[in-house]
């Protein structure tokens, strides 16, 4: 067995070597794809995580490093204190800057692949996820927020113990001498410093990973690719695992109505070896696909010109929905269902060409867009008062921590209590929070956690914007403490994780990327907002951004109206159905598909008004991006013009076929009569 862990050091840069399904169908490679992800092992997924996670960290720990080392600049450069407006565009800079790069990003993944445009650590992990673990591992993708939160309070707390010699007993903040200036210009530079060694491992990370299969397939027009990279990424078994894991039995009658379909541990598809049963059933015995040269597929005939039923693991899982995206029936039946007696399973076709007029039909006409619109207002809901209230500012964190008697401390003591009060107010409750989402996504589920967690944050900012006041002024800041705790909790036991995981769920692959984008950036730029409003922040009597005091409260009760307008959209937006018709949790697939009504809205003059206004903003930025696409090498206009060549020679085959008479335009007819299984005006099917 190769030792999984030394297989992350190889770099990964020739994916068409030992390519062993260029004589396979495409829809058989399909199949296989979604198959060997759902059906990965532990070892197969958990790099995932790493991968997706060390990104998100690399990124946790930028940010939140800066929230450390203000206050050192301010004793360093300012004697005593950074000036609020400079100490306001620092945050606004860091936070705004990642507006641009969340759209861009985004943006250039959907067009240019996950590979080459990294990080993307919701999108890398949810498209490589197995679904029955997806929710458990983007959580923990996600919990690498908090840990690079904790990481950089950490860091920080260590440069400054080990250098403490080097500040005098008797510095203060407003006195600082040469040496204790030395000494802190060296333990900032060490906070920013030590971010560059899992940005390090993340850009090897980057060099390491293949593109996502299911970007490869759907969007690239590459099956054939992404099921050869897939299968030599994925980290490989015994060949005796391998062999007794991988048989498929399939049973079949000739006349019968009725389909039973056995389940194994793991599915793969090849040649068939008949046999007959007692009951006069046949039944099939499936092996592996072949792979020349590889010891773990053995030699078989497999013959590509038959399409076998063989579905994603998973116990009773629906076929409805489970290709939606790329075609596939939305017929419901389950494995030992009634099925129609149709012999072998319709195949899988690719989902549309990605383009603004596709875009337009799935977001504007098929009523998609308050997804997205529900996406970005809620994470713009959650940042307002996560980034903007102070729950990471040592200031106010401070001002909570002593109330109305804060103690004149030294330079040392000082910022040692700045990032003990961060680590036990701020780090604590975020960890505590993502455990038990890691414990409970699947079973309470993504939307109802984050209405839960709105409905907490809407309660206590009401609670502690109300009672702030008396607390301060009669020495209760414990009771406040231990309240900010609990919104840290809820913050993590709520919107701020599903905020991360659903857009990187609702929509399909090809829009996977910008969807996810917008969300995030809506989020940043609540965070942005909340930071500027708070710097010129004035609620009358002399209550401004110097009396924490005073105007925290305020903005507590400010913040609970938005935590509210979160759970409506969440209620009223989010969809809801995480489980399909067998019970099963959805598959990037099925969420694929989108709302099953369309959006009534469209037809409306309004609607047709936005319309036109929609068509001329996309006509001038789909020039701009094929212009940007010349100066990268053209491909999406060589893309595009494949596509029309292909949609073309289709046509003509369908109107041959109709000359002909044979068959029903646009359709095939199975099974019961009006069914629709393959076709539809969409391309999906029904």
């Amino acid at each position: 067995m190769v030792l999984w862990g030394f297989r992350w050091f190889k770099l990964f840069l020739n994916p068409y070597a030992n390519d062993d399904f260029e004589h396979i169908s495409e829809s058989d490679r399909r199949i296989y794809i979604l198959g060997r992800l759902e059906d990965a092992e532990f070892s197969e997924w958990s790099w995932v995580v790493i991968v997706a996670g060390v990104g998100f960290f690399t990124d946790a720990y930028s940010i939140f490093a800066i929230n450390m080392v203000i206050p050192i600049l301010g004793i360093i450069y300012y004697n005593g204190t950074m000036p609020h407006s400079y100490e306001t565009a620092l945050a606004v800079v860091t936070l705004g800057e990642s507006i641009i790069g969340q759209v861009g990003f985004g943006l250039g993944a959907d067009i240019w692949g996950r590979r080459k445009i990294y990080p993307l650590s919701a999108v890398i992990c949810s498209e490589f996820a197995p679904t029955r673990l997806r929710g458990r591992m983007l959580t923990l993708v996600f919990m690498c927020q908090p840990l690079g939160q904790l990481a950089a309070t950490l860091v920080a707390l260590i440069a400054t113990a080990r250098q403490r010699n080097g500040i005098p007993a008797d510095a203060s903040v407003t006195n600082c001498n040469y040496q204790c200036i030395q000494t802190l210009d060296s333990i900032w530079r060490w906070i920013i410093g030590v971010g560059v060694i899992p940005a390090v491992i993340a850009l090897w990370f980057r060099l390491t990973i293949v593109e996502s299969p299911r970007y490869t397939a759907d969007v690239g027009r590459d099956s054939r690719k992404a099921a050869s990279e897939l299968n030599r990424y994925l980290l490989l078994q015994a060949q005796a695992q391998t062999a007794a894991a991988s048989t498929t039995s399939i049973q079949t009658t000739g006349g019968n109505s009725q389909n039973n379909v056995a389940r194994p541990r793991r599915q793969s598809f090849g040649a068939e070896s008949g046999a007959a049963s007692d009951d006069g059933v046949s039944q099939q015995n499936i092996s592996p696909a072949p792979s020349p040269g590889n010891q773990h597929y053995p030699n078989s005939n497999f013959n590509p010109n038959k399409v076998h039923e063989i579905i994603p693991q998973g116990p009773a899982r629906s076929v409805s929905g489970a290709f939606s995206e790329g075609g596939m029936s939305r017929r419901n039946f389950t494995r030992g269902g009634n099925v129609p007696d149709i012999g072998i399973v319709e195949e899988s076709h690719p989902p549309p060409i990605p383009s603004w007029k596709e875009f337009k039909q799935f977001m504007w006409h098929d009523g998609n867009l308050r997804t997205l619109l529900a996406t970005s207002f809620c994470w713009f809901a959650v940042d307002l008062p996560f980034y903007g209230l102070g729950m990471n500012s040592p200031h106010i964190i401070a001002t909570i921590w002593y109330g109305k008697n804060p103690p004149v401390l030294g330079v040392y003591d000082t910022l040692k209590h700045n990032y003990l009060q961060s680590l036990v107010v701020v780090s604590l409750g975020a960890i505590v929070g993502s455990i038990i989402t890691l414990v409970t996504i699947d079973w309470i589920g993504r939307r109802n956690i984050q209405i839960n967690g709105f409905f907490w944050l809407f309660i206590l900012f009401i609670i502690i914007g109300g009672s702030f006041n008396h607390l301060f002024e009669i020495g209760g800041t414990a009771a406040v403490v231990v309240l900010y705790i609990l919104c840290q909790i809820f913050f993590n036991f709520g919107p701020n994780t599903t905020t991360y995981i659903l857009p990187a769920e609702l929509f399909p692959t090809r829009y996977r990327g910008l969807c996810h984008g917008i969300s995030a950036a809506f989020g940043k730029l609540g965070s942005v907002i909340a930071q500027l409003f708070l710097a010129y922040i004035n609620y009358g009597n002399g209550v401004d951004y110097t009396v924490i005091q005073k105007w925290l409260p305020y903005s507590l009760l400010i913040s609970s109206i938005f935590m509210l307008l979160g759970l409506w959209a969440t209620w009223k937006w989010i969809p809801g159905q995480e489980r399909g018709p067998d019970g099963e949790i959805k598959t990037l697939e099925d969420w694929a598909a989108g709302r099953e009504t369309p959006n009534r809205f469209a037809q409306t003059r309004s609607a047709k008004f936005v319309e036109v206004i929609w068509k001329f903003i996309a006509r001038i930025a789909d020039k701009f991006y094929l212009g940007l696409d010349g100066l990268a090498g053209g491909d999406e206009r060589e893309r595009r013009e494949q596509a029309k060549r292909e949609e073309e020679e289709e046509m003509r085959e369908v109107v041959a076929v109709a000359g002909g008479g044979g068959g029903v335009f646009g359709g095939e007819i199975v099974g019961e009569p009006g069914v629709v299984v393959n076709g539809g005006e969409d391309g999906r099917g029904i």
